[in-house]
């Protein structure tokens, strides 16, 4: 039955059906098949809104109004030429350059879409213009926007946390230096990419001076108070998460009033944006919750631990299956709908199993014998 309604939920994915609802009508089917209209019908009276009016979530929101601020603002765009002036001189600069910005960006964004669509427009033509092909181009920002999942405020942890209930300010803190590794790590590939590989970057310029460098760092001003305002206060204790993200989302909108950098048109698309992203997400969370209660009452995570815990696999083997895992659904599914899905798996008290079975008892619903 469960893998059925798996397989049944892959086949509404590539059928285009948006991610939230694959989950949801896949979720619904089986509840159907498992307990009858009954079942569904307790599950979607209560299950939406109980998902949904949560005051940990408004996190996500505020985060995401803060990046549509930030993208609006072309803050990004101080950050992309300082970094263009101070890396011109190494080789591939202007792409370690980009690797920089997009860390940049996600310690503003929180989301690798937004990240990586943000240096798709400005990365990009600027590469290009400067003689790097379109594969170099496209996949030195592609791979670079992946650190905003990473770097805070990530909303990749901000959703883990709310699930796992775990400390979303601990997990914050704790994706700083693993962001500035990756970033290291990210600018020393690209050096070794030249050193192996001659050619296949421009060679280096020497068109700025130390003044434009200097000169560069100056409007980085509001990035600097709009980093610290979100994670400081967290590190220190005063703020919760989310108190940091409405502080965040206010003063991404108020420090480019002050420097008169979002007109009216750039403000109502910020919001729209974040309002239809908010949407999406709160809908994969509630079609994921519907899933999840399918997969409690056919106890089928509890099943499929059971059967690996008899296998006896070494750690690491199971560690390279769950990378092979997520390397798959990286390929059709986004990264809030990637966690959503197998947090019941690699974190199985994630949905609370426990209390969901009792919700079940409450109204009526019994799991199969």
């Amino acid at each position: 039955m469960a893998g059925l309604i798996l397989f049944l939920m892959i086949v509404l994915l590539f059928s285009g059906m948006p991610v939230g609802f694959a989950l949801g009508v896949a979720g619904m089917i089986g509840l159907f098949l498992v307990g009858g209209l009954d079942s569904v019908f307790s599950i979607f009276s209560a299950v939406p809104f109980r998902t949904a009016a949560s005051y940990t979530l408004t996190t996500l929101p505020m985060f995401i109004l803060m990046a549509e601020f930030v993208g609006a603002s072309q803050i990004v765009d101080d950050i992309f030429n300082a970094a263009k002036r101070w890396m011109e001189r190494l080789p591939g600069g202007l792409a370690i350059a980009t690797i920089l910005a997009s860390a940049g960006m996600g310690a503003m964004s929180g989301s690798s879409t937004a990240s990586a669509a943000t240096m798709a427009t400005i990365a990009v033509p600027q590469m290009r213009k400067h003689g790097y092909s379109e594969r170099v181009a496209t996949g030195v920002v592609t791979v670079s926007g992946t650190l905003a999942i990473m770097i805070p405020p990530s909303i990749a942890f901000v959703l883990y946390g709310i699930i796992t209930e775990t400390s979303i300010g601990k997990l914050l803190i704790a994706g700083i230096i693993p962001g500035i590794l990756t970033t290291a790590m990210y600018s020393i590939g690209i050096l070794l990419w030249n050193k192996f590989s001659p050619g296949v970057m421009p060679p280096p310029t020497r068109i700025y001076t130390w003044k434009d460098r200097w000169g560069s760092l100056r409007p980085l001003w509001a990035f600097i108070i709009l980093a610290s305002v979100v994670i400081g206060s967290m590190y220190v204790g005063l703020a919760t998460p989310t108190e940091a993200a409405a502080c965040g989302a206010f003063g991404a909108l108020v420090i480019p009033l002050v420097l008169r950098r979002i007109p009216q048109s750039s403000f109502k698309k910020a919001v729209t944006g974040a309002i239809k992203v908010t949407t999406m997400i709160f809908t994969i969370i509630i079609g994921a919750m519907i899933f999840g209660y399918f997969l409690t009452l056919t106890q089928t995570t509890q099943n499929f631990i059971s059967f690996l815990g008899k296998l006896a696999l070494p750690p690491w083997l199971i560690m390279f299956f769950l990378v092979l895992l997520y390397l798959f659904l990286g390929c059709i599914m986004d990264q809030v709908a990637i966690i959503l899905v197998t947090l019941p798996l690699v974190f199985p008290d994630s949905f609370n199993l426990v209390a969901i079975d009792d919700e079940m008892k409450r109204e009526r619903v019994q799991p199969p014998d």
